[in-house]
């Protein structure tokens, strides 16, 4: 499957005062440019490639993505179980690409969780997915990324294709539009592409 990342996710390359960027983990992740997730693409264990493009395409926190079950999985939809979300707000739905679904599917049955960890009744631990990411990243040179950025390239992706933030915060999983809103970078671009639409009118 070919999950891509749109040129438009420089926007968050060179952080700013609001959202440094993640140093010996702290600060806010940043989003991978698409030269960076083919790369990644290429070097992570085909278990967490498979995570990576779902973490893309569902805005899931990385231990929401960890606590999927094989029976969460239906035609296209993934169901996120109401207590396996941050503070348990509710349950939700997300739909993935069928191509996705596939490499779901394909990944070794090993217990009741896509991911499961060394205990085949237990989801694997977000410690260890995120030591498999720290050193890959560390191999190929990328640096202040962390899962967290994959939720921040959803967010930021569709609302800057103008989907409505009301649309996206029941995506993410948002209680409130203002936590849905510390997500998105605005750029000068941004903000120049913005008010030319009006000047037409004047």
């Amino acid at each position: 499957m070919n999950v891509s990342i749109e040129p438009v996710t420089v926007w968050a390359l060179k952080g700013s005062v609001e959202h440094p960027l993640k140093n010996c983990r702290h600060g806010q992740s940043r989003i991978l440019t698409p030269m960076e997730y083919q790369l990644l693409l290429r070097e992570l264990p085909p278990k967490f490639r498979v995570l990576l493009k779902l973490c893309c395409v569902s805005g899931f926190r990385i231990s929401e993505a960890l606590s999927i079950r094989r029976t969460d999985l239906i035609g296209d939809t993934i169901t996120l179980r109401k207590n396996d979300t941050k503070g348990a707000l509710e349950t939700r739905q997300v739909p993935i690409p069928s191509d996705l679904v596939l490499e779901l599917l394909a990944l070794p049955t090993e217990g009741a969780f896509f991911f499961s960890g060394r205990e085949l009744d237990k989801p694997m631990t977000r410690q260890n997915a995120d030591y498999v990411l720290r050193n890959t990243c560390k191999k190929v040179g990328i640096i202040g990324f962390s899962w967290h950025g994959t939720r921040r390239y959803f967010i930021n992706t569709l609302h800057h294709s103008n989907v409505p933030m009301k649309v996206i915060q029941k995506a993410v999983g948002h209680r409130h539009l203002a936590s849905t809103s510390k997500y998105i970078d605005v750029e000068p671009e941004h903000i120049r592409q913005a008010v030319s639409l009006l000047w037409s009118a004047v």
